[in-house]
């Protein structure tokens, strides 16, 4: 899958992204073109607001909310936002590389041309989001909830999806030969269609009380 290149060559340095979002706030603007490099926050909580073409480079923001907002061509490198609340956003071409992401929540989000490398999603909530054009390369997923999401032209490579939960996710045309799916949590009637190794097969047989000699 490719996903679109973002051209973050001529960006603003900033050292503190709470204190740009209050200023955006009050003058109902826009967050654009802005690099928050090296940043430690805290205590971070805003919605409806909108970031485009930013990047957060080596940046840490723990347990923050950022409710309803929208990332449009925004890279996150070497982050860490773990425990962040992301529910309700808008990804449109945006990246997460090499950043933690442990126990964020992405429920009822929209992701559309995103891409996840490297990345560890241990734990997170991403269920009743809708993914399109999303692929999760050299992830760590296990333990995540991905419940009652909607899955179109979704890649998962090389990833760890060990405990991951996809209740009531459709995984037609689903691709996880490359991934480690040990005790993956999943309904029956959601595997038709999913593409499998035959190791894999072994292992997911098992949900339908096969017993294989």
């Amino acid at each position: 899958m490719e996903i679109p290149g973002i051209d973050i060559s001529e960006l603003l340095e900033c050292t503190n992204i709470k204190r740009i979002i209050i200023e955006a706030q009050k003058n109902e603007l826009d967050i654009q073109g802005c690099k928050f490099k090296g940043c430690y926050e805290a205590h971070i909580d805003t919605c409806k607001i909108e970031f485009n073409t930013c990047e957060f480079l080596a940046s840490i923001c723990l347990n923050a909310k950022f409710n309803q907002v929208t990332f449009t061509d925004v890279i996150f490198d070497n982050c860490d936002f773990s425990n962040t609340d992301f529910s309700e956003c808008n990804f449109i071409r945006t990246v997460f590389r090499n950043c933690k992401l442990v126990g964020c929540n992405f429920t009822n989000s929209h992701m559309y041309n995103t891409l996840f490398d490297e990345s560890n999603l241990s734990y997170s909530n991403m269920s009743l989001t809708h993914f399109r054009d999303v692929c999760f390369h050299s992830c760590k997923l296990s333990n995540a909830s991905i419940q009652e999401a909607h899955l179109k032209n979704v890649e998962f490579k090389y990833s760890n999806l060990i405990g991951t939960q996809l209740y009531r996710t459709n995984l037609k045309d689903i691709d996880f030969t490359t991934c480690d799916i040990t005790g993956l949590v999943v309904m029956p009637q959601d595997l038709q269609g999913l593409i499998v190794d035959e190791y894999q097969a072994v292992e997911l047989s098992k949900l339908l009380g096969l017993v294989i000699k």
